[in-house]
């Protein structure tokens, strides 16, 4: 859902179709991480709702944390914060009374779509904001204590280099790609394209 929702709005936006791998990629992701709650407590149905909600929340997580300006390299936040939430608002709307059961024998709680009182959704929603607390609070001295350190941050050489060669001895992708003139050669290339129609044979 995030690769072909991301296409549409780029294809909506420049009039051409592009498909980006990355969206792939951190869309099966996500669809994985929202899924994680609820393996057992949902049906098959609601787990296909989920995933393509994932990928959505991708899509809307990544972009905010480009308007936000914060550095995420690889959206590590949009994929498991931001689906990580996602997933436990889910099991809240979806949780079976059958899988419940299953799971966790009978306690009454399952998700609103069941005609749930929403003590369930109550629950996920008071462990997503402890998750949160618990993890600011145990990493924020962590990461303040790194940067007093020195140790927060590569200098900018080393984040130009890599740390996969400065850390790791070696590159472990190739980011050379294309040279600028061969960039610009493709894109005017691509603003002058026209379909070429070929002529009728004639008898």
């Amino acid at each position: 859902s995030a690769l072909f929702t991301d296409m549409f709005m780029y294809r909506r936006k420049t009039g051409e179709t592009m498909y980006d791998i990355t969206m792939c990629m951190n869309g099966a992701l996500s669809g994985l991480v929202g899924i994680t709650a609820g393996c057992s407590t949902v049906e098959p149905w609601a787990a296909f709702l989920i995933g393509i909600v994932a990928g959505w929340t991708y899509i809307f997580w990544s972009s905010l944390l480009v308007k936000l300006k914060i550095d995420d390299a690889v959206d590590a936040i949009p994929v498991h914060f931001g689906n990580g939430i996602w997933g436990c608002i889910a099991v809240g709307l979806f949780a079976s009374p059958v899988r419940v059961a299953a799971a966790y024998s009978e306690h009454g709680h399952y998700g609103l779509f069941y005609g749930s009182t929403g003590k369930l959704m109550l629950a996920q929603i008071c462990g997503i904001l402890w998750i949160i607390g618990w993890v600011g609070i145990i990493m924020t001295p962590y990461f303040h204590l790194l940067n007093i350190l020195g140790m927060f941050r590569v200098d900018s050489l080393e984040e130009e280099v890599g740390l996969d060669i400065s850390h790791h001895k070696g590159a472990a992708y190739d980011i050379s790609g294309p040279s600028q003139e061969a960039t610009e050669k493709f894109e005017i290339s691509r603003s002058q394209r026209k379909l070429d129609v070929p002529a009728e044979e004639t008898a």
